[in-house]
This record gives structure tokens, sequence and C-alpha cells, in this order.
């Protein structure tokens, strides 16, 4: 339980289910697990497929894989911020490193590490500031795009 403090208020907020908290981490491991496993075969399969499909890769079968861990992404992220948000959670991040990043293993890290700083920075606000959580994640990547924007037009990219 987290408790936030602003001036005299003192109050306790969200909290999940222990079994919740079990059943994010071993998702965000196996997803994890799953992309550093599979890393050349998925970028392969997402920078160009029908190369993948000629040099004999069995596209079919990674498509699969990358659309169940998608599905579970999304499930987990519902949890968390609702069914209207999920997209946002999902587009943000990646537009945001995409616009510092040249490359796909930078963007997908870069936009990894954002996705995590951003919801918790987001939990934390909202927690402090009684908003709802999955409006406060979505602004703070907002914010972050707009950062992130803004450095890439000075540096001209």
């Amino acid at each position: 339980i987290f408790i936030c403090q602003i001036g005299y208020i003192s109050h306790f907020m969200y909290y999940y289910a222990i079994y919740d908290v079990y059943l994010c981490i071993i998702m965000s491991v196996v997803v994890l697990v799953f992309y550093m496993f599979f890393y050349n075969k998925i970028f392969a399969i997402t920078f160009d497929e029908n190369f993948a499909k000629a040099s004999g890769m069995k596209t079919e079968r990674y498509n699969l894989l990358i659309a169940i861990i998608i599905a579970l992404i999304i499930v987990l992220g519902m949890k968390l911020v609702g069914s209207l948000l999920i997209s946002a959670l999902i587009v943000f991040p990646t537009l945001s490193a995409m616009r510092l990043i040249d490359n796909f293993k930078g963007v997908v890290i870069c936009s990894g590490v954002t996705s995590v700083v951003c919801a918790f920075v987001g939990m934390i606000l909202s927690m402090c500031f009684e908003t709802p959580a999955g409006a406060t994640i979505v602004a703070a990547n907002l914010v972050v795009y707009l950062g992130f924007t803004i450095v890439s037009r000075i540096r001209g990219r």
C-alpha cells in the first residue's frame, strides 16, 4: 500500500492484490525473455517480412507469437488503465523513442524504458493529485513525447 501525503492529508490509495502483482511480474519476465531470445527473428519479420519469408523463416509462426505477446501486454495493460487508454500506452512510448533514435534495437529499448518511467510517474502523480491513473499515465507519455519532439527538432532531425 502506498501512502501519499500532501500537507496534512494522509490517505491510502491504490493497491493491487498480490496475485495481480505476481502475474504482472511473471508475464513481464516472459515477454522480456521471449523478446531477447527471438530478437533477430522479430527484427527480420518487422523490418521486411517478405525477405524473412524468402530466406526460409517460418514467418507465420513468429507472427503468431508476436500477436500472442502483444495480446498479453494489452490484457495486462487493461488491468492498469482500462481498455480505452491501452492503445495510447502502446503507441506513445514508441513514437517518442522514434523521435530520437534511428535503429530498431534502440527504439525498442528506449520505448520500454519510457513506458516504465511514464507508468511509474503517472501512478505516483495520480496518487498524489487524486486523478485517474490511466489518464495521468497517458498525460505523462504525452509530456515525454512533446519533450522528445522538441529535442529532435533542436537536433535538426
